[in-house]
Parts: structure tokens; sequence; C-alpha cells
């Protein structure tokens, strides 16, 4: 079994989805909201990559949240706010979701014999579930605007090494390595480290700096969501 990890949405390429096991990362704040989501009692979550695609799926059970550049989007009921979202009971309900970053990563890797979303929230919980299906791996991080995003590369560290604890004889490539060693040399510094990457400075100028402390957690949640025919489920309900 191996791991690669990529650096960001833009450098994915097909053979590093096309009978992988993938595990897309976007720690700020895609991931986080997709995995509180599901928690917070939501069916499922729908990525999409327009609020026009978002606007046409509207109705009484199915709920619109989304940003782009970290803006609520217009007539949606939520930003992409994983704080926001966990603060009401949402069974029985959907997520339609547009991101800037993290619903292009998704759309991007559908095409991977698994397809599971990650962060830190739940990471544990979402690398046992990658390695059970015996498949080389690839992390897939979201990044941000067209850059690698230090919080996903983080976040990807540590799952690389939940994997080599596992199984010490796993192979990795040298990006993984480095992330790894990343995470290992930096984790004491969350979530304050949050607050200085790209990505958490602008959300600190948006005023959402509960956001970040809530995204940091490591371990929060148990849930491992999994796309299936476009849609995110909790992998207990699949």
């Amino acid at each position: 079994m191996h791991i690669q990890t990529v650096a960001k949405v833009e450098e994915i390429s097909l053979k590093q989805v096309i009978d992988k096991t993938v595990i897309v990362i976007d720690v700020l704040r895609a991931s986080s909201t997709i995995v509180t989501a599901l928690a917070s009692g939501f069916t499922s979550v729908i990525p999409v990559q327009s609020a026009d695609e978002a606007f046409a799926l509207h109705s009484f059970n199915n709920v619109l949240a989304g940003e782009w550049h970290c803006k609520k989007r217009e007539g949606f009921e939520y930003n992409n706010s994983p704080v926001s979202i966990r603060k009401k009971d949402h069974t029985g309900k959907h997520l339609i979701l547009t991101t800037t970053n993290g619903t292009r990563a998704i759309e991007k890797a559908r095409k991977a014999d698994s397809l599971f979303i990650g962060c830190f929230l739940n990471a544990s919980a979402c690398m046992n579930q990658a390695m059970k299906q015996h498949r080389d791996i690839t992390i897939y991080c979201a990044g941000t605007r067209n850059e690698f995003a230090l919080e996903d590369g983080l976040a990807a560290g540590f799952m690389v090494h939940l994997a080599k604890k596992q199984t010490p004889s796993i192979e990795i490539c040298d990006f993984s390595e480095a992330m790894e060693s990343c995470y290992l040399q930096l984790a004491h510094r969350l979530p304050n480290l949050l607050y200085t990457t790209t990505t958490g400075k602008r959300l600190v100028k948006h005023q959402y700096t509960e956001d970040i402390d809530y995204c940091s957690q490591i371990d929060l949640l148990q849930i491992v969501p999994i796309e299936k025919e476009n849609r995110i489920l909790s992998c207990s309900d699949t």
C-alpha cells in the first residue's frame, strides 16, 4: 500500500484518482463543514459548483450553504461555516454546498474507487476507514486560491502519521513524509497556528475566528463522509 499527498486542487491528476482511495481535505472550511453537517443531522451533503446550481436544488428540505472568497452567498441560509451549522438540529434535511476550493476538489476526485472527506475533526476515523479499503491512498489537499494551504498539509501529515503507526511498512511519497514532519513539529501550536495561515488570516478578517478554533480540534467526531452518486453520506449510512 502506498500513500501520495497532493498539495492543491490544481495539481491532481487522473492517475492519482482512478483505482485509488482518495481523502479530500479542506480544513478551513469545506471538509470541516461537511463532517459537521452530517453530525448535526443532515442526511446528505450535495456539493455543487455554482450558486445557480444550488438555487436550482433549493427546497424546504434542501438547505443552502456556501461562500465565495469567505463571503456568504446572497440568499443562502449559511456561510461555509461549521460553527453556524452545528448550532441547529437538521435531521432529515440535505445540505447543498458550494465553496471556493473544497467542492471543486471533490468534483475532480469523483472517479476514485472510494472518496472520503477528512479534516482534523475526523482524522483518525477517516484514515482508519481509508486503510480498510486496502488500496493505494491519495490524500488530496484542496488548497486556497491556487496555492497550498498549510492547514490542509498539517491534517494530511497527521493522517500519514496515523497510517504509519497502523502499518509501519506502508510506502509514502516525499511530500507525505514532509507533511508528517511538519505536523509533528507544529501540532503543539494548534489552534493558534491556524490564525496565521493564509486562509486563517482571511477568516480572521471576516470575523470567523470561532470556525478556526473549532476546525483545529483533533478527532472531535467519528463521522466519515463518503461520496456516493454525487451525494456525500456518512459511511454508517451506506
